[in-house]
């Protein structure tokens, strides 16, 4: 698989990492019985393998986002992507469903990214500032900004990421993610954030960077 090494990296520092910040889910080693089916976590790892899997090749550009959000990676284990869309099977890579909804969870962000983003996998890698998910004290079912402090403390897991993906470019979705690159020295395109009206400016931020690619 071209991409061994980054799946070594996220199963040994990702996977198994146990956060003892509650307002923090790894959502590949813990889970909610309230909201998670039975074996969740090992179906959202397994989800993320099957992404990883696709990668004929390294990619050249890596896309980086802020932190999982509850409709999206929290449930489907890969970045931008819903677990909706995992079963829906008309992405590049398919999942399993792996919370107790009657329906897969659907997020605006990870429609509108790939929307416009599966034209050109696999030349481009998504991955999160932080890869838990931040949510608000008393509701597992929301997302919180990160504290600086929360985004800090992943800064070395992304650190080596970008060492072993040595990407050509990298691109900050969000101001957020901008931060985080820029608080490690790590140069970045910055695009506007999907969400929140910013589809099309998404879009054409996105088409005019592959352009060289």
């Amino acid at each position: 698989m071209v991409l061994d090494d980054v799946t070594r990296l996220i199963e040994n520092r990702v996977f198994s990492a146990s956060i003892k910040n509650s307002l923090l889910f790894n959502q590949y080693n813990d889970e909610n019985l309230e909201i998670d089916l039975p074996g969740a976590s090992e179906t959202r790892q397994e989800n993320l393998r099957g992404y990883l899997r696709t990668f004929s090749e390294r990619p050249s550009l890596l896309v980086i986002g802020e932190a999982p959000g509850w409709r999206g990676c929290r449930f489907s284990g890969v970045p931008f992507t819903s677990e909706f869309q995992l079963c829906e099977g008309k992405l590049p890579f398919s999942g399993n469903q792996s919370s107790t909804s009657k329906s897969p969870f659907k997020e605006n962000t990870a429609t509108i990214f790939w929307k416009y983003m599966q034209s050109y996998h696999p030349h481009f890698f998504a991955w999160n500032c932080i890869p838990f998910h931040p949510h608000d004290s008393g509701n597992v079912l929301s997302n919180r900004t990160p504290s600086n402090r929360e985004v800090a403390k992943y800064l070395i897991l992304l650190s080596e990421l970008l060492l072993l993906m040595q990407p050509i470019q990298i691109v900050a979705v969000g101001r957020s993610a901008e931060r985080a690159l820029m608080n490690i020295d790590i140069p970045c395109i910055y695009v506007r954030h999907p969400s929140h009206g910013g589809a099309n400016e998404f879009k054409a931020e996105m088409e005019k960077i592959f352009v060289d690619y």
